[in-house]
């Protein structure tokens, strides 16, 4: 991650601009899969992993077992409101991972039906991938930081920090980041 963010929320920010980036990638495959265009399924793959590594494992870990747990300490509701609702589309965005993860590891060409549910999928995911991470920003991280003193916030920057040591420490992990990262150059360039 590029600087030292200052606060938990710019943490989480420089994530999700991460994220934003291979969302981008995906976006491309999809509207080369919707012009008729194959789909490096390998490539697919490697998104998927990489929103299971890094969005899931390391990002939503970080929301869901760090942030949260101090908003409720804050007397934010677990069950209801913006901590159900964060935790509520972590679950969507599994599910449509999982069915990219399907298209992904599909042995057989795909069909124009399998093609069609690809481009439908990715194009949800995205969509509501970006929808969730415009109200994190603009609304729950806004809410959380008036909630939590400096002192509390620091405390968040270093558990993300720990936890991106120990994810960085597992040889696949940094292999599936790197490897995605090559697809955001690898697309950046094709689309200039």
């Amino acid at each position: 991650m590029k600087g030292v963010p200052v606060s938990p929320f710019e943490y989480l920010g420089n994530e999700h601009r991460q994220l934003s980036q291979v969302l981008g990638v995906l976006e491309q495959l999809a509207s080369a899969a919707a012009a008729g265009q194959r789909v490096d399924r390998e490539e697919l793959g490697t998104i998927v992993d990489f929103f299971r590594e890094f969005g899931d494992v390391g990002h939503h870990d970080k929301e869901e077992n760090l942030l949260m747990p101090a908003l409720v300490r804050q007397h934010m509701d677990w069950n209801d409101g913006p901590l159900a609702e964060m935790r509520r589309d972590h679950q969507q965005e599994r599910y449509l991972m999982r069915s990219l993860r399907h298209a992904a590891q599909q042995l057989e060409a795909w069909s124009l039906e399998d093609t069609r549910h690809f481009v439908a999928i990715a194009q949800s995911f995205a969509a509501f991938q970006r929808q969730h991470m415009s109200k994190e920003n603009e609304i729950w991280f806004v809410e959380a930081e008036k909630r939590l003193s400096l002192a509390e916030q620091q405390l968040l920057v270093e558990g993300f920090r720990r936890l991106d040591a120990e994810l960085s420490a597992l040889k696949d992990y940094t292999s599936i980041c790197r490897r995605a990262l090559e697809l955001v150059a690898k697309y950046s360039e094709a689309s200039r």
